[in-house]
C-alpha cells in the first residue's frame, strides 16, 4: 500500500498493473493498440490508486496542447456570437482550451496570415474557421488554411474540397417560407435581401426565386430590394417596395432586423400585419417572439453548428478521419402571428 504523502506516478500504476509506462500511457490517451484486458486492469489500478495525470503530462504523451483555435469575423452579429458559444461549450465539455482570433469584418481582409500565424505560434491542435463568406475574403483565408496541415473546419463559410465544413442551407430555408406564405394565399412576395456580397444572402435570394417558380409565381425583380442587414436598411427597402409594388401581400425579410424595419414602414402607411402584409425574417432572434405582432422567422441552430464543428474537429486529431466532409444542418420555420391570417382578413 502507497503512503498517503506519497505522490501517485505512472510508474506506480505501471508496475502495479504489471506492464510497461508506455502501456499505461496508451491507455491514458485512449489509443487503440492496447489489448482489452490489460486496458480493463490498468483502469482499475489507476482507479483503486486515485491516479490524475497532469494535463502538461498528458499533452506531452499526446503532442498535443488540447487547444484549439477560432479565426471569426463580425462579432457584434447574433449568428457568429451564438456560434462561437457552441463552440466554447463544447470544447470545453472535451478538455479543450479555445483560441480565438478575430479578423476585420467584410471583404476588407487584405491578409489573414498574422491572425492564423497567431494561432500556430501557440500550437493548437486544429483550427475551425468561422467567417461570413464576403466577396473574396474567404477565398484569401481559405488559401492560407490550405497550407495549414492540422485540422481545420469551416464553419458558414462554403464547402471545401481539403476541410470539413458544417453548414445551414439557406436556399432551402426560404423555400420553406414561400411555400408557407403560398399556402395562406399569398402571390405577390416580395424580398428585402442581404448584401449582395454575402453568400448567405445570395442564396436566400435564390431561395425566393426558386420557390416563386416552384408554386409558379413570377420572381420579379421590382420586388426584391437589397438591404444591409440593418432595421434602418429594412425600413428603406420597405418603402421602395411599396412605392414600385403597392399590392404586394408578403415580404420575406433576409433577417429578423431588417424585418423589424419593413414592419416599422407597413404599420407607417397604414397596413395591417398580417391582413394586409405577411412578414417573417430570418435568424429568429430572442426578440423575434415579443415583435408587434411576434414575428415568424427562420431559427437556425447556430449554437448546434459550433458543437459540430468542434465534434469534428475532434475526430480528425491524430489522423482519424480524415476525408473531408459537408456538414449540413437544416433551419426551421418558426411560425407565429406575423403570417397567420389570409389575405384580406378573411
Amino acid at each position: 500500500m502507497l503512503g498517503s504523502s506519497h505522490r501517485v506516478t505512472i510508474k506506480d500504476v505501471a508496475a502495479r498493473s504489471g506492464v510497461s509506462t508506455q502501456t499505461v500511457s496508451r491507455v491514458i490517451n485512449n489509443r487503440p493498440d492496447v489489448a482489452p484486458d490489460t486496458r480493463e486492469r490498468v483502469e482499475q489500478v489507476i482507479a483503486s490508486l486515485g491516479y490524475a495525470p497532469s494535463a502538461v503530462a498528458r499533452t506531452l504523451v499526446a503532442r498535443r496542447s488540447n487547444s484549439i483555435g477560432v479565426l471569426l469575423a463580425g462579432m457584434g452579429y447574433t449568428g457568429t456570437a451564438l456560434t462561437l458559444l457552441g463552440i466554447v461549450d463544447e470544447a470545453a465539455s472535451l478538455g479543450l482550451t479555445v483560441l480565438i482570433a478575430e479578423l476585420p469584418e467584410g471583404d476588407s481582409l487584405d491578409d489573414p496570415r498574422p491572425a492564423i500565424s497567431a494561432l500556430v505560434e501557440h500550437h493548437v491542435d486544429g483550427i475551425i474557421m468561422s467567417v461570413p463568406a464576403i466577396g473574396q475574403a474567404v477565398d484569401r483565408i481559405k488559401a492560407v488554411l490550405t497550407d495549414h496541415h492540422d485540422p481545420v473546419v469551416f464553419v458558414k463559410a462554403g464547402v471545401s474540397d481539403r476541410h470539413s465544413s458544417v453548414l445551414v442551407d439557406n436556399l432551402a430555408a426560404i423555400e420553406d417560407v414561400v411555400d408557407h406564405l403560398v399556402s395562406i394565399g399569398r402571390s405577390r412576395i416580395a424580398h428585402i435581401s442581404g448584401p449582395a456580397k454575402w453568400q448567405e444572402a445570395e442564396y436566400r435570394r435564390e431561395g425566393w426565386e426558386l420557390g416563386l417558380q416552384r408554386h409558379h409565381l413570377e420572381a420579379d425583380p421590382d420586388l426584391c430590394e437589397e438591404g444591409d442587414w440593418s432595421p434602418e436598411s429594412g425600413a428603406a427597402a420597405m418603402s421602395s417596395l411599396l412605392d414600385r409594388v403597392p399590392d404586394l401581400d408578403a415580404v420575406i425579410a433576409g433577417n429578423d432586423r431588417m424585418a423589424l424595419g419593413a414592419m416599422h414602414i407597413l404599420r407607417g402607411r397604414g397596413l395591417r400585419i398580417p391582413e394586409d402584409v405577411a412578414i417573417t425574417g430570418f435568424d429568429d432572434v430572442d426578440e423575434a417572439a415579443w415583435f408587434a405582432p411576434p414575428l415568424t422567422s427562420v431559427s437556425q441552430p447556430l449554437s448546434e453548428m459550433g458543437r459540430q464543428a468542434v465534434q469534428r474537429l475532434w475526430s480528425e486529431f491524430d489522423g482519424g478521419a480524415t476525408a473531408p466532409v459537408a456538414i449540413p444542418l437544416r433551419a426551421e420555420l418558426m411560425i407565429r402571428a406575423s403570417t397567420v391570417g389570409s389575405v384580406g382578413g378573411e
